[in-house]
């Protein structure tokens, strides 16, 4: 089949597959290893993707693999609702052969693949209302409700979760099928698990994209000062923007007195954290108000890390079922709670470990979503 996945993408997976250096582009988690494993499962794959980086499109060819980079405006897109980024879309993939166009997030790139006049299969990875009322900014009541023209438009609707998909059916109004395809994991990809020494002090872990109410990291500093009182040789390290030295969720901490143990290590290369993770944590804690999927707690589990995440978050639950503790995230002593029954009962920690790899491989596998996609293309088509 051929297929144009055009999307917030992580170019990484794809490099070997181009003798060119390739641009910087918006990136997306999981996006890259879905082309990858399509193109390994032998199907032309065409990349669209966004770039502030250039001013013109540049395209990249490789062996049944292409990648179309069209020029994104560094600021003010939000004004004209991204007209011009979703236009350069739509005409880079009017002049792509393909039989169906893969566009992930709804919406500049769903809206973008629709006007191209290709079949496209949207797949909604987030809950608009839901998010634009959590970050409670014009920019994104703006942005999220151009995912009402994409939902509705679409050739079909696909959605990460059915936490997504209720979403979409309860707040945009959605009638039709929508089919629940599972954000995925390549396995094969991630860093070697290593074990935690035992008796070394028990290091925890977040990774956050964002600092405020949403995010709710502020109750992960709260719940770690707390098991300090218990482990006083205990460690947080903190992933994600605005979790750096000097960044937001610093500032606030040093202002609360919340900084002994804890590491800012801010943002760092998705592919480093992984390396990190399974160096050296002992549990993820993820404080999360609202996901509709959680990457980084399918990606903890798979490296057999139990997670400390919300009951009431939106698709957590569903991801991490029986693999780590649900507690209700706005009580910190309710976290504290669950980090120092892992750091204190190792067996307890392994066998959540080993149920949460082999969740990931029945459930999460990149090679069954990937192929799940196929199936999902053809009945549309």
């Amino acid at each position: 089949m051929r297929i144009a996945l055009t999307g917030p993408v992580d170019l990484d997976p794809l490099r070997e597959a181009f003798d060119a250096p390739l641009p910087p582009v918006h990136p997306g988690p999981s996006t890259g290893w879905l082309a990858r494993t399509w193109w390994e499962q032998g199907h032309d794959i065409t990349v669209v993707a966004l770039s502030d980086q250039v001013r013109e499109r540049s395209e990249f060819t490789g062996e049944r693999l292409r990648l179309v980079v069209v020029p994104m405006r560094a600021q003010g897109r939000a004004r004209d609702l991204f007209r011009a980024e979703r236009q350069g879309l739509a005409a880079a993939l009017r002049e792509q052969r393909v039989d169906v166009v893969s566009a992930h997030w709804t919406y500049e790139f769903a809206l973008g693949a629709l006007a191209s006049g290709h079949p496209t299969c949207v797949t909604a990875r987030d809950t608009p209302l839901r998010y634009a009322w959590e970050m409670r900014s014009g920019y994104r009541w703006a942005r999220h409700t151009m995912a009402v023209p994409a939902a509705h438009r679409a050739t079909a609707l696909s959605a990460n979760s059915p936490y997504t998909a209720d979403h979409f059916r309860r707040c945009l109004g959605v009638r039709r099928p929508i089919e629940v395809i599972p954000n995925a994991v390549r396995a094969d990809a991630l860093p070697t698990q290593r074990a935690p020494e035992p008796g070394r002090a028990p290091v925890f872990a977040t990774a956050s994209q964002g600092w405020g109410r949403w995010k709710n990291t502020a109750a992960a500093l709260r719940a770690f000062s707390l098991v300090r009182e218990r482990l006083p040789e205990a460690r947080l390290v903190m992933f994600g923007v605005a979790h750096e030295t000097g960044g937001a969720a610093h500032s606030w901490a040093k202002n609360q007195q919340l900084t002994e143990g804890v590491e800012f290590a801010g943002p760092i290369p998705h592919a480093r954290l992984l390396e990190r993770l399974a160096a050296e944590a002992h549990v993820l804690v993820h404080p999360s108000r609202v996901e509709s999927f959680s990457m980084i707690c399918a990606e903890a589990l798979a490296l057999g890390i139990p997670v400390v995440a919300g009951r009431n978050s939106g698709a957590v639950p569903w991801v991490v079922g029986q693999a780590g503790h649900l507690v209700r995230v706005d009580r910190p002593a309710e976290i504290a709670g669950a980090m120092l029954r892992l750091a204190q009962d190792p067996e307890h920690r392994l066998a959540l470990g080993e149920l949460g790899s082999r969740r990931v491989r029945t459930e999460f596998s990149m090679t069954d979503t990937a192929q799940a996609y196929v199936s999902w293309f053809a009945r549309t088509l």
